[in-house]
């Protein structure tokens, strides 16, 4: 087989390397992301929040009965601070009706007179007052107590499933989350190892395929050689006029070159396929440690995973009931609470309204007294109700105040339930449980996508790898032949004998042209032991422009 054959052959066997090892590498890449998006779904903030939540839910079930018990009193001082008010509440109406008859009283007894009557239009006004005030803050009263009939019912169905399944229930939620969370910290750790095995194997494929350049590169050096054996023909069939010792000069000359030429391309050929060879072999047992890793992560895979997720589905499962009647509660909690801050901040008003009113009725009455005890005996009969009006207006000022001790409980009542509320805060407890669940099962799902394809990719690799390293590790087939190539063409150039002082012009030329071929700084270097003149290894010193010194550059 020629030498350019030779050539030839070995190109087209690099260039098959080379598509099955960007092949293997595709394959490594596409699982290096797909990994990468395991790791990212299993570490992101929301899987960890998921868990935080789960626990969180589980330490407010533990200790809700404990919750429960300060909302039930809560709830028991809001009722019975209602029914303590509905006492003096129907006394002042009575009180007040007691003093619109003393009002009429004076109208009666001043027989007409302006000063009186006025009086009188005046503490009717007044009680209208304090009458529409009462009024308004029984209805209030009477919605409030409806709505704590309301919160107490659910309470009591809350309480039935907190006995159930409180304490265990809520304990077993709080390990399984953190059995959860150590499962999902060993698939980030089994899916981080896969992938920086994986990114080993990428970054090596990545350099075997820059490494493959190597049979370009020998190729394009042999036909160098065979472009220069072609010149060197030429010129021997050209060179009519030369006596036949310049053509042997110029024959024995180049084919030393030639020879030298192909010598050094063959065996810096023979060297670097070695080393790529060694290489591609030393990428596969990585390629075989990716299943070993698989299959030693694999109890803590889909299997482990399925059973801790199982597992973790009843315990929600269990307390979705509870969750639930824990959200109506904190619902009709919430509202019951804004409503007795609404009607006590409502009754802090009304109060006060009343307590001006008792004020008027009380200066109105001793203002009276003082006139009519000016009238003398005229008088008797009407200072005889303004004493009256004044004890009544001291019984309102009794009755204003128990209300307003009552009302004082009632504001510490719905400060616990607000408190209660803000504790609770506004999560959906089941609604949570399933959004984490759904969270921490997705990252779940994308490791068992990302890790079922492990073992074909992994296979495919393994056989792309052993079928390149065949490929490039081809000595064994091809070496000889072109060791006997060059052994010929050695043999053929002889001994390289001393330049004669008087040189033939061709051969300057034919070298000429051999050099003009070269497109490897390692070509150069050569033709510099064979240059004529130290011109000329000048000349083979300096890089063409259009030179492409990388190829040689890697090895």
């Amino acid at each position: 087989m020629t030498l350019a054959a030779l050539a030839s052959g070995l190109d087209a066997r690099f260039v098959e390397a080379g598509g099955a090892l960007a092949q293997a590498y595709q394959i490594v890449e596409t699982l290096v992301k797909s990994l990468e998006g395991v790791t990212s779904a299993l570490d992101r903030e929301a899987a960890e929040a998921a868990v935080q939540d789960m626990r969180a839910i589980a330490d407010r079930l533990t200790r809700l009965p404990a919750m429960q018990a300060r909302r039930q009193a809560a709830l028991a001082t809001i009722s019975g601070s209602g029914e303590a008010l509905r006492a003096p509440m129907g006394q002042f109406h009575r009180t007040l009706r007691f003093l619109r008859i003393c009002g009429l009283n004076i109208k009666v007894a001043a027989a007409g007179a302006a000063e009186f009557s006025g009086f009188a239009d005046t503490m009717f006004e007044k009680i209208d007052v304090a009458e529409a005030q009462m009024s308004s803050f029984g209805h209030e009263i009477d919605g409030l107590s409806s709505g704590i009939s309301e919160a107490l019912a659910a309470e009591k169905l809350l309480a039935a499933e907190c006995t159930r399944v409180i304490p265990e229930v809520p304990l077993r939620l709080d390990r399984d989350a953190l059995a959860l969370q150590e499962h999902q910290a060993g698939l980030g750790e089994l899916a981080a190892r896969i992938a920086q095995v994986a990114r080993d194997i990428r970054t090596k494929l990545a350099t075997a395929l820059g490494a493959l350049q190597i049979g370009d590169i020998t190729r394009q050096r042999l036909e160098h050689v065979v472009a220069g054996l072609s010149t060197l023909e030429a010129a021997i069939r050209e060179g009519g006029e030369l006596e036949p010792e310049e053509l042997k000069v110029i024959e024995d000359h180049t084919l030393a070159l030639l020879a030298a030429q192909a010598s050094d391309a063959v065996e810096d050929f023979r060297s670097q396929a070695r080393i790529l060879a060694q290489s591609l072999r030393a990428i596969g047992p990585q390629a075989t440690a990716l299943l070993a890793l698989k299959d030693a992560g694999s109890a803590q895979g889909a299997g482990e995973g399925d059973n801790v997720l199982h597992v973790l589905e009843r315990s929600i499962e269990e307390v979705r009931s509870v969750t639930g009647r824990l959200q109506e509660a904190d619902e009709l909690s919430d509202r019951l609470g804004t409503a007795t801050s609404s009607t006590a901040e409502s009754l802090g008003r009304r109060i006060a309204a009343v307590q001006r009113v008792k004020n008027d009725v009380q200066q109105m009455a001793w203002n009276t007294d003082l006139r009519c005890r000016r009238m003398g005996d005229e008088g008797r009969g009407l200072a005889m109700i303004a004493t009256e009006i004044r004890n009544f207006s001291n019984h309102l000022e009794m009755l204003t105040n128990g209300i307003a001790g009552a009302f004082q409980q009632l504001v510490d009542a719905a400060a616990e339930m607000r408190a209660q509320a803000e504790e609770a805060g506004k999560v959906d407890a089941g609604r949570a449980l399933t959004a984490s669940l759904d969270c921490v099962r997705d990252g779940g799902k994308r490791m068992d996508e990302s890790m079922s394809g492990l073992d074909r990719d992994a296979a495919a690799v393994g056989d792309i790898l052993r079928q390149t390293t065949e490929n490039v590790d081809c000595d064994a087939e091809i070496g000889d032949a072109l060791r006997e190539a060059v052994l010929q063409l050695t043999v053929a150039a002889g001994e390289q004998a001393p330049l004669p002082e008087s040189l033939p012009v061709a051969l300057g030329t034919v070298l000429g042209t051999i050099h003009a071929s070269y497109t490897m700084v390692s070509e150069r270097e050569i033709h510099k032991r064979f240059a004529l003149t130290s011109g000329e290894a000048e000349a083979a010193e300096a890089p063409a422009p259009d030179d492409d010194d990388d190829d040689d550059g890697l090895f």
